[in-house]
């Protein structure tokens, strides 16, 4: 049998059930069997983790994670693409199926669903892993969202636009480098794995993909609450790219109810010349407001 004779029988599924793909949703099925394949191997989970895969979509690639993990949670938004991954997975019985958008927690954070498979999977013992072919609209907030979860996912193996893989692993003074780069960096090494091309996907996206992987820094930020913080430090730090520190760092202190440190940077420099580490000594070094 050659590849396109089963996408056309799923793409006859998807008529029956008036489904077409948004845009908006990013609803780009990567129809290569060998890179399904590959994306579970390099998460590489064992009967003893839990996998969580954001985006469904035809379930391609739940299968392969399924005969790997001994429990997936499959997160998709859309009911009629999900009606059609059930029942083409059916006989996969440690798949737990979740119709939901993965920003669906409280202030678009993620899921509650995906914070108790975590959790519940590192008080047994297990690994918890990501894995993903993510919507580029959600992918920048998803991201964000890993990097304040907690527990941190042991790896993520994550298919999203090229131009954002290569922003969260860019290093400082590139122009790639940004406030994402920086969050993340913080909490993850982060490593572009290969591109993929639009021609692997149906529809075929205007822009090249790439695989992104994220693996927790032993030194990772804890709490949970304290990465969230720093977030919102590093996105005010970032806000404005061509404003000085001088600037830039007394804005990041406010937003967080604190002051800029007694000694910081050159004031004439601007954050994207600096590494995570040293913002985070930034955010570290910030002062309380003083007593009213």
């Amino acid at each position: 049998m050659n590849e396109r004779e089963p996408f056309l029988r799923y793409l006859a599924r998807m008529q029956e059930v008036g489904f077409r793909p948004s845009s908006s949703l990013g609803q780009n099925f990567l129809l290569d069997p060998s890179l399904h394949r590959w994306l579970a191997d390099r998460a590489a989970p064992t009967a003893a983790d839990t996998v969580v895969e954001i985006g469904v979509g035809l379930g391609f690639l739940t299968r392969e994670l399924a005969q790997r993990a001994g429990r997936v949670v499959g997160i998709e938004i859309d009911e009629r693409l999900l009606s059609i991954a059930r029942d083409e997975l059916r006989d996969q019985r440690n798949i737990e199926w979740v119709l939901a958008d993965a920003l669906g927690g409280p202030g678009r954070t993620l899921l509650p669903a995906v914070v108790h498979a975590a959790r519940a999977t590192v008080a047994n013992g297990g690994r918890f892993l990501v894995v993903a072919n993510l919507p580029y609209a959600a992918s920048g907030p998803l991201l964000a969202e890993l990097a304040a979860l907690d527990p941190l996912p042991s790896r993520a193996v994550l298919l999203l636009q090229k131009e954002l893989a290569l922003r969260t692993a860019a290093g400082p003074g590139t122009a790639d480098y940004g406030g994402l780069s920086a969050n993340l960096q913080a909490v993850f090494t982060a490593k572009v794995l290969r591109e993929v091309p639009p021609q692997v996907f149906r529809p075929r996206p205007r822009v090249a993909s790439a695989v992104l992987q994220l693996e927790p820094r032993p030194d990772a930020l804890q709490p949970a609450s304290a990465r969230r913080e720093f977030a919102v430090f590093v996105r005010q730090l970032f806000q404005q790219r061509r404003k000085v520190l001088r600037t830039t760092l007394a804005a990041a202190a406010a937003a967080i109810g604190r002051l800029p440190p007694d000694e910081g940077p050159a004031p004439e420099a601007r954050a994207e010349q600096f590494a995570p580490a040293v913002i985070l000594a930034w955010w570290r070094a910030c002062r309380p407001l003083p007593p009213q």
